[in-house]
């Protein structure tokens, strides 16, 4: 691995170095001498730079070039000149504008800034050995390069007395670590204004829908887990709400084929071909199972894994607390804990308060085998007691009774004192006086950090080691990927499942289908007033009313935008689609008195959706909130500027080039090294600190996924070897929500807006909520066009080079919203 160059030791070689510089500084050398005796020096010697790094006398179009030093995402070049020939530049000044001093130095910046053109480069030095000039060349957002401020060092003295300043801006180290020059990281971006800053009540909550308080309880209980402490024990929920996996490829079409959720190929992961098929496999396993006394090899650990949300906990419950009660598993204990009210009251993972909770579990559980009962604790222990009989009690066992069972008591109360070894021999006794194997489910680690995770496989793997216990875990498939081929994990044996989640829609309408079946609400009348002003009663009709109505707005055949939503930006985290399809059910902006007033009056033939996806997107939006807040909405703004930057299109370019390498490349080559991202990117003026922030955004909001599986772990930094690909969440944004009036409607409310006088037309045309949560429907098409006018003032101000390669946004998001605003507009 190369060695990298220190501040210390890169000013140390600056001084062993400094005599000879003033000693080539007095000859009249040329420009190679220059290059090879003092440049070569500075570079490798003292700024860390190497061979590999840097590319000499290459020819391009205009000329030969003297260097261009590279790493993946930032390159620049260097143009040399004779010692003697001094720039002419302000020799009390740091900085200054390349205007300032062009005229003088125009032969060379002229000549270093067609270099940098044929090789589609940003940045150069000029510098005669003592002298050195970092400049920007060319610009990608629209202003004159001319304007762009240099970084001066007047001469060698220079250099010495601002070294460490020197280092910051040219060395390889700190050119990587920065991702790029640090004196043009900007300083003071132009000061920008938002219509959600300047709002006074813009944290102020709307008054929830009437039904709220009613249906609530409901909501949460049916579109919330199907297993939890308090549903655990509904089957008639558990049997008519779990969704079979029974896909079958030949019917999914592209998109859904490429994004679905599949196991990787590894030789240890048996992936779901549907529900009935794995499930078959685990029990069959089981119940093969040899269970007597005389064997001592424990089943190997179950692992179950799949994607956040996929259903890994509805598996295994349904799977090992209903579907027992029909007798798939045979001669099994089966015991159940859930990790999470395990650490309600813990910090920490302590496995010897964890095997205090599962023995409680199952004495709970099986009451009915007195494991508590002196007979049962004295088979349990009978080996221990029969060798203490012939030893140490036999004295007392013969001739003293009380004593001898006293002695037996405190023995069996010591023993059960530690949780551990109890379990063990309990699990034994199992085996050994039933026939029956003890069966351990430990649920939901997946939704702890991987040290926990990480001790949860040990904890599983060792106690089924030392108890002969069946033992099964559920994990995040990215952890488990990436530890599987490390050590200690990599020494454990596991039979490995990978569950894939249901489809969204089956989920979705059993749920609904239930609540509608099961409906029990107390007796009650709210009058109501919809949104033309006509008064409703609500009531527990209402109630049906409104549910029949949002199903059949759901699942209409001619409407399917709002599933295709749920499917596309939440799948295969079917926890997180209920849970986004629970904020629409309670939002202050679902309006359920206009919604109940349109399927109360609506002619049987009519087709019409009584429930628009406008008004879904703004409801889980906006939530309980009269204004649109990023921080804390479902839906994304992708026109916020990243670090450093003030382009609104950068999210938008990184997506785009994503779609174009999937739809290319397909299925098997889409994922996309993170480096050519950069290289592709800093052609164009973006700097690698930008870049790096942007992807990371896209990666944290799922629109990007990642070859290292980064949606699984924390998210604060990226690896350079990171190889990335659009999700069907980005290509959904993409390819469609992000071209919709609907969503333009809520981002622009917290879009900075750079331009002072673009701002003041804006949101002087910005249309205020009113108590409903309504705002002017033509005051809304008025302030989204004024909006557009400063987004295409923005990307006026992008490089021709930029626009051409990724097309302008504007140009991709028109049709969509011309149509939007047409239909709006006739109404």
């Amino acid at each position: 691995m190369e060695k990298t160059l220190s501040v210390d030791e890169s000013f140390e070689n600056f001084n062993s170095l400094k005599a000879e510089f003033d000693k080539f500084i007095q000859e009249d050398i040329n420009e190679s001498d220059t290059r090879s005796k003092l440049i070569d020096n500075v570079l490798f010697k003292i700024l860390g730079w190497s061979e590999s790094d840097v590319t000499r006398e290459g020819k391009v179009d205009s000329g030969y070039f003297d260097y261009k030093v590279s790493i993946s995402g930032f390159h620049f070049i260097i143009e040399a000149k004779k010692n003697f020939k001094e720039f002419v530049i302000p020799k009390r000044h740091k900085t200054c504008k390349v205007k300032t001093f062009l005229k003088e130095n125009e032969d060379v910046i002229t000549q270093i800034r067609d270099y940098a053109g044929d090789f589609g480069v940003n940045y150069g030095v000029i510098t005669n050995g003592k002298q050195y000039v970092i400049l920007k060349l060319y610009n990608s957002d629209g202003t004159s390069w001319k304007e762009n401020p240099c970084l001066i060092f007047s001469g060698i003295e220079d250099v010495e007395n601002r070294f460490v300043e020197f280092y910051e801006v040219l060395s390889k180290f700190s050119i990587i670590n920065n991702g790029g020059f640090i004196y043009d990281l900007p300083s003071n971006i132009n000061p920008s204004q938002t219509i959600f800053s300047k709002l006074t009540q813009k944290e102020k909550e709307l008054i929830r829908n009437p039904l709220s308080s009613k249906i609530t309880p409901i909501i949460n209980n049916v579109f919330g887990e199907m297993f939890s402490s308090e549903s655990e024990s509904n089957e008639d929920f558990i049997e008519k709400c779990f969704v079979e996996n029974k896909e079958t490829k030949k019917n999914r079409d592209d998109i859904e084929r490429l994004f679905s959720d599949v196991a990787p190929k590894l030789s240890n992961v048996i992936p779901a071909v549907n529900t009935s098929n794995i499930q078959k496999q685990i029990t069959d396993e089981i119940n093969q199972d040899e269970i007597n006394s005389q064997n001592f090899t424990p089943p190997k650990p179950i692992v179950i894994i799949g994607s956040k949300g996929a259903g890994k906990s509805t598996f295994i419950n349904h799977l090992f607390k209903y579907q027992t009660k029909a007798n798939d598993l045979n001669n099994h204990l089966i015991t159940y804990l859930d990790l999470r009210s395990y650490f309600d009251s813990n910090n920490q993972f302590d496995s010897e308060l964890i095997c205090k909770n599962i023995l409680e579990n199952i004495y709970d559980k099986y009451d009915d085998i007195d494991l508590h009962s002196l007979k049962v604790l004295k088979r349990i222990y009978l080996k221990e007691i029969k060798r203490n009989d012939k030893g140490i009690w036999s004295y007392d066992k013969a001739n003293n009774e009380d004593v001898y069972q006293q002695k037996v008591s405190e023995f069996l109360t010591e023993k059960q004192k530690n949780n551990r070894e109890h379990l063990e021999n309990l699990s034994k006794y199992f085996i050994r006086d039933r026939r029956k194997r003890l069966i351990i489910i430990i649920d939901n680690a997946d939704q702890f950090k991987d040290a926990v995770q990480e001790q949860v496989f040990l904890f599983a793997h060792s106690l089924a080691k030392t108890s002969l216990c069946g033992t099964v875990i559920s994990l995040r498939e990215g952890y488990y990927y990436k530890w599987r081929s490390a050590p200690p994990f990599d020494a454990y044996e596991s039979n490995v499942y990978h569950i894939t989640a249901p489809k969204y829609s089956e989920v979705l309408q059993k749920r609904l289908d239930y609540t509608l079946e099961n409906l029990n609400v107390d007796d009650f009348e709210i009058e109501a007033q919809n949104s033309k002003g006509y008064k409703v009663k609500i009531n527990n009709q209402a109630v049906i009313e409104f549910l029949t109505s949002l199903k059949s707005s759901v699942f209409s055949s001619d409407n399917n935008e709002i599933i295709d939503f749920l499917n596309q930006t939440t799948y295969p985290n079917i926890r997180e689609g209920l849970r986004i399809f629970k904020l629409f059910l309670t939002s202050g902006h679902t309006k359920v008195e206009d919604y109940i007033m349109r399927e109360r009056f609506r002619v049987e033939e009519e087709t019409h959706s009584p429930i628009p996806f406008h008004e879904f997107i703004k409801s889980i939006g906006l939530i309980n909130k009269h204004y649109y807040n990023s921080n804390n909405s479902a839906i994304h703004n992708l026109l916020l500027p990243n670090e450093n930057s003030t382009d609104h299109f950068l999210n938008f370019y990184l997506l785009k080039e994503l779609v174009k390498l999937y739809e290319n490349e397909g299925n098997t080559n889409r994922f996309v090294s993170i480096n050519s991202i950069y290289d592709l990117f800093t052609q164009f003026g973006y700097t690698i600190k930008t870049l790096r922030s942007a992807i990371l955004e896209l990666i944290n909001i799922s629109l990007i996924d990642t070859d290292e599986v980064l949606t699984d772990v924390d998210k604060k930094d990226i690896p350079d070897d990171l190889n990335i690909t659009i999700t069907l969440k980005g290509y959904y944004y993409i390819k469609e929500l992000c071209t919709r009036f609907h969503y333009f409607d809520l981002v622009i409310q917290d879009t900075p807006i750079f331009d002072k006088d673009s701002f003041a037309d804006i949101y002087s045309k910005f249309p205020l909520s009113n108590e409903n949560g309504k705002r002017s429907l033509n005051g809304r098409v008025d302030c989204l066009k004024s909006f557009f006018d400063y987004l295409k003032l923005c990307e006026k101000n992008q490089s021709n080079r930029l626009k051409s390669y990724f097309g302008s946004f504007m140009e991709y998001i028109q049709p969509n919203i011309t149509k939007d605003i047409n239909r709006i507009e006739k109404n």
